[in-house]
């Protein structure tokens, strides 16, 4: 019974569904009326679906695939497309060409009729093609594709030799490298120390190097042939040996600061006998006898001289010296280079000639000597605590009953950080730099030779973080954060073997397991073959913090260990205190095949060019044309020299 009232409701239900749409899209109008209390309302209307057609634009060349050219080709690919849909005649195509590489658009809505061509750029296009249609609506398609071009070598630009650099100063000497891939390149000098090669900058084609350098000193003067190599990731290679020249120059000798002095007329303290302290690196010290003093009075008193090549001063004052404060200059000459470098003015001011340095001091003679007195220091308070990274200023005046203008020190900690003469007042600048802290002191001292005065700070650091700035700064005191390391290593060692080194105890367990970790992540298992090599790394700055802004590196690190490693074995390695630059070749062995060493080799089509360099050779001459060029000459010569004998018969005939 159940079974039948439903189907009964389902076949009424589908009955009316089929008349009420046979009344509607026939009659206009619903099968049942809608009734609303109170009103009825009849309603008509005609409902109407539209299936849109979907507009296509197809690009059929080029594809989204890659394109092999050759180096010198232009990058022409057909561009054929179609649409689905009625064109407007006139201007109906146009196209964008996006350089996915550079991000930057090669053509911007440029016309173009289809089956025509594009000239692509190397590596990724974005291609997007524009169709308008006859209702005047713009629908479009995209592909994208590569050039795909053989791997070309880098090139050294020019460099101008020889490179000359002065003893005392720093190379920074920076040279171009030209890669048409547009690749990093890493760069490479040997042999290495004093000279290092640092990535300056690198700008789409162009790589720029560094030859750089600590301050040079007497130890490194001389010549210098220094190879500079770049490699690309493919160990496509250029290379050039370098002339680099350290000239020496005369440097200027050290004199000690003498300072305010003081005697007495009669009793203790009542001689002034003073060694003049001098300090040359070419010359020695004082006690050498290569330098020639020479002493000069303001008031011309000439009460005492100075030996001429031993510094000495003596003097006893006697009655009428007392009571005075004589003003004196010493001065002490140096000697000439031997040899003078003929490129010595670029050294300016040094010139190889004689130095002369002097230093003004003071000489009071009294029979009643009273100490000199700090006066008006600041801070005022000589406990405070500070930030390490602080600059903090001092100042103060001095004052001596005699007559005497004392000399004034400074000291951070226990260390001389400032001498200062002829002076009655001054200040100083200290900066304890980051990642100090705990108590420090900050001290002034006033003296005339004889007696002193001082005052002194206690200074509490809180640490500060170091971080690497923009810029340097700092006071006179401290570190302050203006030093930030520039590490530079040496070639590394011979590779040497990880378990042997253990047996001799040159590693330590420590080392050792870091070795074999090493070793296991770079999927050499094997002991026989597992090696680790060191390196010295050093910081060009010198500033010798504690703990470094930039780490040092790491000075050791895995590599393939091969017995008697040579310029044979097939193997890249460092032997004979150089590293190779690619298998078996630069460094210690003979130079690596380039694209500017003048010769034909690793599968050039002719002397540096074609193949794997970036120059195209010359197309050469068909040996028919020169044939042909040959014989029209020889032709035209021939009848020149009949036609000449013709007329001298002629003449002689007459």
């Amino acid at each position: 019974m159940e079974k039948k009232v439903i189907v009964t409701l389902a076949a009424t239900l589908l009955l009316f569904i089929f008349l009420n749409f046979v009344f509607v899209n026939f009659m206009g109008v619903p099968f049942l009326p809608v009734a609303i209390t109170g009103h009825v309302v009849n309603d008509t209307g005609i409902v109407q679906i539209f299936v849109l057609g979907t507009y296509n634009v197809y690009i059929y060349s080029p594809e989204n695939r890659s394109y092999n050219f050759s180096k010198w080709d232009a990058y022409i690919l057909p561009l054929n497309v179609s649409a689905d849909f009625a064109l407007e005649p006139m201007n109906g195509w146009k196209y964008s060409l996006y350089d996915l590489r550079h991000s930057v658009y090669i053509e911007n809505d440029t016309f173009f009729s289809p089956n025509s061509s594009i000239t692509a750029v190397r590596w990724e296009n974005l291609l997007t093609v524009f169709a308008l249609s006859d209702g005047g609506e713009w629908y479009n398609s995209s592909v994208v594709f590569y050039v795909d071009v053989n791997n070309s070598a880098p090139l050294i630009g020019n460099i101008t030799e020889p490179i000359f650099v002065c003893e005392g100063e720093s190379l920074d000497y920076r040279f171009n490298v030209t890669d048409i891939d547009e690749e990093d390149l890493v760069g490479d000098i040997s042999p290495k120390n004093p000279f290092y090669l640092s990535l300056y900058e690198r700008n789409g084609t162009f790589s720029f190097f560094d030859i750089v350098s600590g301050v040079l000193d007497k130890d490194d003067v001389g010549s210098y042939v220094e190879s500079v190599s770049a490699v690309d990731p493919w160990d496509a290679i250029d290379s050039r040996d370098v002339d680099v020249e350290v000239i020496e120059i005369n440097n200027v000798p050290i004199l000690e600061n003498i300072g305010a002095q003081t005697v007495y007329l009669m009793g203790e303290n009542s001689s002034f006998y003073f060694i003049v302290n001098v300090s040359d690196i070419e010359d020695g010290v004082t006690g050498d006898g290569s330098f020639e003093f020479n002493l000069t009075w303001s008031g011309n008193e000439n009460l005492f001289g100075v030996g001429l090549n031993d510094g000495v001063m003596n003097y006893s004052p006697v009655v009428g010296h007392e009571g005075r404060v004589y003003s004196l200059q010493i001065c002490v000459e140096d000697n000439a280079l031997d040899f003078v470098h003929q490129n010595i003015s670029l050294c300016s001011p040094r010139d190889g000639d004689s130095e002369i340095v002097c230093d003004n001091f003071s000489l009071t003679v009294t029979d009643q000597n009273r100490p000199p007195e700090i006066l008006n220091f600041s801070p005022t308070s000589s406990v405070f605590e500070i930030n390490g990274t602080l600059n903090v200023g001092y100042s103060a005046g001095v004052y001596d009953a005699d007559g005497t203008i004392p000399d004034i020190d400074w000291y951070v900690d226990g260390v001389l950080k400032e001498h200062n003469e002829n002076v009655s007042t001054d200040s100083f600048v200290s900066n304890f730099g980051c990642e100090v802290s705990g108590a420090h002191s900050v001290r002034i001292v006033t003296s005339d030779g004889l007696l002193n005065d001082s005052q002194s700070w206690s200074v509490s650091v809180n640490e500060v973080a170091c971080s690497l700035p923009s810029s340097g700064g700092g006071g006179g005191g401290g570190g302050g954060e203006s030093c930030v390391e520039n590490w530079f290593c040496e070639d590394w060692k011979v590779c040497q073997n990880v378990e042997r080194s253990f047996v001799s105890e040159i590693l330590s367990l420590e080392d050792y397991s870091v070795a074999k970790e090493s070793c296991f992540q770079n999927k050499e298992e094997d002991e026989r073959f597992c090696g680790f090599q060191i390196t010295s790394c050093y910081d060009l700055n010198n500033c010798s913090r504690v703990k470094p802004l930039v780490a040092r590196p790491y000075e050791k690190r895995f590599c393939y260990f091969t017995e008697n490693p040579g310029c044979f074995d097939g193997v890249t390695n460092c032997h004979d205190g150089a590293c190779e630059l690619l298998v078996d070749c630069g460094g210690p062995c003979s130079a690596c095949a380039t694209c500017s060493d003048g010769k034909q080799n690793q599968g050039e089509e002719d002397v540096d060019c074609g193949g794997p360099c970036p120059f195209m050779c010359e197309p050469e001459v068909p040996f028919v044309m020169i044939s042909s060029v040959l014989t029209l000459i020889a032709i035209i010569l021939i009848i020149i020299i009949l036609l000449v004998l013709l007329k001298l018969f002629l003449s002689w005939k007459r």
